[in-house]
């Protein structure tokens, strides 16, 4: 359960109220005091929208008190609740840094597992095509293999990566790349680029099986 700030500051004045007199003496805050200052800091940025640094404030408060099971629960939330505004404007890599941040702090936050899965598979996508539009097959299908190890029956994923190991395949096996694009076009039988690469390794296959079918006579 989240800490309220009137929680923190109620604490803190009982504290204060119940401590022991210092008279002509600097009195020195204890490093729980100073966690549960930062901790009302932090509340107060992430009132204010300040998610940022509401997070500095948050591991500020942790530094100092590191076994503080509320102190974790509260800064995992703001940084699941940062990393979707990160990830709205576009900055998954801070995005997944984030709730990455968050399940180190507390392990069983079931939606920033989800979040994270979501936000890793759109990143990964994102980055596969990419790789694949410059031609670097290799790399394309190794990040569309890490977006099905985390979401299997993402359809996109599964037709691009068929498309980047076909290419990877049809040089020496065009073959074996038809089945792949064959794979493709049962996906989405809509595509007409996925119909006209399967022609394409098609082609080379047939051409292959008849240039090896000459070479025996």
């Amino acid at each position: 359960m989240r800490v309220s700030r009137l929680t923190i500051l109620a604490l803190v004045a009982a504290f204060v109220v119940a401590g022991p007199s210092v008279q002509n003496s600097a009195w020195a805050a204890s490093p729980h005091e100073m966690g549960d200052e930062a901790e009302i800091a932090a509340l107060d940025l992430e009132a204010q929208g300040k998610l940022d640094d509401a997070i500095v404030k948050h591991r500020e408060a942790l530094k100092l008190v590191p076994n503080s099971k509320a102190f974790k629960e509260n800064a995992a939330r703001t940084l699941n609740s940062a990393a979707i505004a990160k990830h709205d404007a576009n900055d998954d890599k801070t995005a997944i840094a984030y709730l990455e941040e968050a399940l180190v702090l507390v392990p069983s936050f079931k939606q920033a597992k989800e979040n994270l899965a979501l936000i890793k598979v759109v990143s990964l996508n994102i980055e596969g095509v990419k790789l694949l539009k410059s031609g670097d097959f290799p790399n394309a299908a190794a990040k569309f293999s890490e977006v099905l190890a985390l979401q299997a029956d993402n359809k996109a994923a599964k037709i691009n990566l068929d498309v980047a190991q076909a290419q990877m395949l049809l040089k020496d096996d065009p073959a074996g790349a038809a089945l792949k694009l064959q794979d493709a076009v049962t996906l989405d039988p809509t595509r007409q680029f996925l119909k006209d690469k399967l022609a394409e390794a098609q082609a080379a296959a047939d051409a292959k099986a008849a240039a090896e079918a000459k070479a025996k006579k």
